[in-house]
C-alpha cells in the first residue's frame, strides 16, 4: 500500500467553516483518503510512517472540480469562433474532427487533459463526437490514461437526422443542403452493437463509462429505450444535451405532441428520467418541466459561458434552484466556451442571478463549490468531491500567496469571485502527484505544444476550407434561425429581448 500524508494546509470542508477553513492533516493510502485531522496519528500509529509527506503550509486543499460536460474533439478550433448561431457551429465543429489522423486525435485529447488539470479539474466527462471507429475509442482512452486525469466517457449516438430533427429545413433547405446536413436516417442496433463492443475495452481505475443519446429529440424510441435497457444492465450513469437552444423547444411542442410538447416527458415516458440521467443545458425548460426532473432526482449540468457565447439564451440558475433541481457544473465545447476552467463557471453562475432578479440569489459561493466538486462528482456516482475518510484522493492545493487570495478572507467567496486558476499549484488524482509545483508530471508539455505548432497550419488552412464550403448552409440556417426565434415556446431566456437590429 503506497501513502502519502499532506500536512499544514487549511482544508476546505463543504459542511465546517467555509471561510477560514482549518488546518488539518490529510492521509491517502493507495488512491482513497483514509484520514484526516485527528485520525491521522490514529490511522498511523507509533510504527508506521507513510511513505511520502507533501509540505502543503499555505495552501488551501480542496476538492478537485469536475467537468461535467465536456467534449474533447474541437480543441484545436479553440478560438476560431465568435457569433456563430449554435446549429452552424454543430456543423462546421463536426467536420472539422472527423476523419482527423490519430497522432492528433491523440494530441487533442492530451491537451485538453492538461488544460483542466491545470485549471483544477480532476475529473472529466468527455462526451465524445465521432464516427463509430473503435480504433479512435483506443486512441482517446490510451491518451486520458498517459494524462492521469479521471474520466467519465461516453460516446454520443443517435439515430434521427438533422434534417428531421431542426425545426423548418426541409421547408427552407434545398435538397443539396439537406443532403449535407444529413437527411438518412441511421440504425439503431449497428449503434447499440458498436456501444456494448466498447464497453468492454480499456477498463483502468480512472475510466468509468457512460452512456450518451445525443439529445431526446435526436433519438427515435426504440434507440432511447435501448440506451435505458443497456445503462440498467450495466449500471452505467447517462448523459445527454437537452434544450440547448430555442429550437430544441419549439421542435418538442411540433414533434412530440404526445408527450405534452415536452422532451422531459418524452424521457420518462421511455424510462430514461431518473437518478441516473444528467442533461446538459436544460436551458428551455419549461417550469413543469423543471419539477418533474427534481421529482424524478435527474440532474442539470449548467454550461453558462457556452450557452451565452452561442447566444442560446441565460441558464435559470434560480428557477433551476427553486425547482430543487440537483446541478453540477460543465466547460462544454473548446470552440463555444474557449476554456476549460470551472473558475468562470462558478462565478458566471453565482452572478446571473441578478439577471433575473435583484433580490437575493438562490446560489452562494459555497454552494457554487460544491455543485462543481461533489455536484459534478455525483453525476457518475464516484465517491469523489469532498475531503473526508473513503473519497477518492481527487484533490488540489491551492497557493494562498496568490493574489486572488491576498488578503485571505473568505475559502469560498475568493475561488469563486477571485480565482481565476492561476493559484493551482498541485493536483492529485487517484492518490497520484500529476501537477506539481503548476507542471504536469504526466507529460512533457513543450513536447505536445511543439506537435501542435506543426499541427495547426494544415488545421487552420483546412478550417478556412471548410468555412468556404459551408457558406451556403450559413446563409440558409440564418433565415432557419429568424424563423425560429420569432416563435413563442411559453418560456423567455432572452431577458429584454429586442428585434434584430440593421447592419452596421
Amino acid at each position: 500500500m503506497t501513502s502519502l500524508l499532506i500536512t499544514g494546509a487549511r482544508v476546505y470542508d463543504h459542511d465546517g467553516d467555509v471561510d477560514q477553513p482549518p488546518v488539518a492533516d490529510v492521509l491517502i493510502e493507495d488512491s482513497t483518503i483514509t484520514a484526516t485531522g485527528e485520525e491521522v496519528e490514529r490511522a498511523l500509529g507509533a510504527q508506521r510512517r507513510p511513505e511520502r509527506t507533501l509540505d502543503a503550509r499555505g495552501m488551501l486543499l480542496v476538492p478537485g472540480f469536475v467537468n461535467a460536460h465536456y467534449h474533447s474533439y474541437d480543441l484545436l478550433a479553440k478560438g476560431l469562433f465568435e457569433e456563430v448561431p449554435l446549429e452552424v457551429w454543430r456543423h462546421y465543429t463536426a467536420r472539422m474532427a472527423a476523419n482527423r489522423p490519430r497522432e492528433e486525435v491523440r494530441l487533442r485529447t492530451l491537451l485538453g487533459a492538461v488544460e483542466c488539470l491545470k485549471n483544477g479539474i480532476t475529473t472529466v466527462q468527455d462526451m465524445s463526437i465521432q464516427a463509430y471507429d473503435p480504433s479512435l475509442v483506443e486512441t482517446i482512452l490510451e491518451a486520458y490514461d498517459e494524462a492521469g486525469i479521471r474520466v467519465v466517457f461516453s460516446v454520443s449516438v443517435r439515430d434521427l437526422p438533422d434534417a428531421d430533427t431542426i425545426p423548418y429545413v426541409r421547408e427552407l433547405f434545398a435538397p443539396d443542403l439537406l443532403d449535407a446536413i444529413g437527411a438518412r436516417a441511421g440504425d439503431p442496433a449497428r449503434v447499440m452493437a458498436f456501444l456494448r463492443a466498447q464497453l468492454e475495452r480499456h477498463r483502468s481505475a480512472r475510466l468509468h463509462w457512460a452512456l450518451s443519446p445525443s439529445a431526446p429529440h435526436r433519438c427515435s424510441e426504440p434507440m432511447m429505450k435501448a440506451i435505458v435497457a443497456l445503462a440498467e444492465e450495466r449500471g452505467l450513469p447517462v448523459y445527454t444535451h437537452l434544450y440547448e437552444a430555442l429550437g430544441h423547444a419549439l421542435q418538442a411542442r411540433e414533434r412530440h405532441g404526445a408527450d405534452g410538447g415536452s422532451l422531459v416527458r418524452y424521457m420518462d415516458r421511455v424510462g430514461l428520467l431518473g437518478t441516473r440521467l444528467s442533461v446538459a443545458h436544460g436551458l428551455w425548460s419549461r417550469p413543469d418541466e423543471l419539477d418533474l426532473l427534481a421529482r424524478r432526482g435527474a440532474r442539470v449540468v449548467v454550461n453558462a459561458v457556452s450557452n451565452l457565447k452561442l447566444k442560446d439564451g441565460v441558464p435559470p440558475v434560480n428557477e433551476l434552484r427553486r425547482a430543487g433541481v440537483a446541478l453540477a457544473f460543465g466547460c462544454d465545447c473548446f470552440s463555444c466556451s474557449d476554456t476549460q476552467n470551472l473558475f468562470q463557471s462558478m462565478k458566471l453562475c453565482c452572478l446571473l442571478a441578478a439577471a433575473e432578479s435583484p433580490h437575493p440569489g438562490l446560489l452562494s459561493a459555497a454552494e457554487a463549490v460544491r455543485i462543481a466538486t461533489a455536484g459534478g462528482a455525483a453525476t457518475a456516482g464516484l465517491d469523489a468531491g469532498a475531503i473526508r475518510r473513503g473519497m477518492k484522493a481527487d484533490l488540489v492545493l491551492l497557493d494562498l500567496a496568490d493574489p486572488s487570495f491576498v488578503p485571505f478572507n473568505s475559502a469560498a467567496r475568493q475561488i469563486v469571485f477571485s480565482e481565476t486558476g492561476r493559484a493551482v499549484h498541485t493536483v492529485i488524482v487517484d492518490g497520484r502527484v500529476v501537477v506539481r509545483e503548476r507542471c504536469t508530471t504526466t507529460l512533457e508539455e513543450r513536447s505536445l505544444q511543439e506537435a501542435l505548432a506543426e499541427a495547426m497550419p494544415a488545421y487552420r488552412a483546412e478550417f478556412r476550407r471548410v468555412e468556404r464550403e459551408l457558406e451556403p448552409l450559413a446563409r440558409a440556417f440564418a433565415a432557419q434561425a429568424a424563423r425560429v426565434n420569432a416563435c413563442d415556446v411559453g418560456i423567455e431566456r432572452y431577458p429584454r429581448r429586442q428585434a434584430a437590429p440593421n447592419p452596421p
